[in-house]
């Protein structure tokens, strides 16, 4: 008996939440995306690490730092990376700023990914880094195993291992411009905001 494969509709419409809580305000915003054995899926990679990787990235810079909009931003998939998931990224407003203002400014960030190529120091410090991370996690037995059993798992062939590099290798700004106008855009995007409620 084969295994039930099912497909999830293309999203024709922005989803939005907002909830009010006595809690301080955060920020979700995700994008539906497709996963390996995809091309766009390495260009995700591409688009994660440039976005949202480290304080080097694009919105921690622009957000955390010199706008101090934001205490922290990160990303992320889920539910996992198997099947199609989603590419989300995650804000903590500082206060006393809002979810909204956060979200306008990583918008600002995404049409700019829309509009201007991504520059060859930009993507060769992304491979640097990606090498450096891959390097890192396989110095101890138990990160190679853990590698191993996950790629395994995930794309079906532990030599993803060695062959993710090189896909990501071949990312050209094109392919970048390509994908956020095809994927980073509102009718196919699910925002979650709490919002701190407001003592009486």
């Amino acid at each position: 008996m084969q295994p039930v494969a099912v497909e999830e509709p293309q999203q024709l419409g922005e989803k939005r939440i907002e909830v009010e809580a006595d809690a301080e305000s955060q920020l979700i915003i995700a994008f539906h995306k497709p996963t390996f054995p995809s091309p766009d899926d390495y260009v995700f990679d591409v688009i994660d690490m440039l976005l949202a990787d480290g304080r080097t990235s694009r919105l921690h810079k622009k957000l955390v730092v010199e706008k101090q909009l934001a205490t922290d931003i990160s990303s992320f998939p889920a539910p996992g990376t198997r099947y199609p998931n989603l590419y989300v990224l995650a804000a903590t407003p500082r206060d006393p700023h809002t979810a909204k203002e956060v979200e306008e400014a990583v918008y600002e960030e995404l049409e700019r990914l829309k509009k201007e190529p991504v520059t060859p120091p930009e993507l060769q410090q992304i491979l640097n880094k990606l090498e450096y991370e891959e390097s890192r996690q396989m110095i101890s037995n138990g990160g190679l195993a853990r590698n191993l059993t996950e790629y395994e798992a995930t794309t079906g062939s532990w030599r993803y291992l060695i062959e993710h590099r090189q896909h990501v290798a071949r990312v050209t700004p094109d392919d970048v411009i390509r994908v956020a106008q095809k994927y980073l855009v509102k009718t196919n995007r699910i925002v979650g905001a709490i919002a701190k409620r407001q003592a009486k």
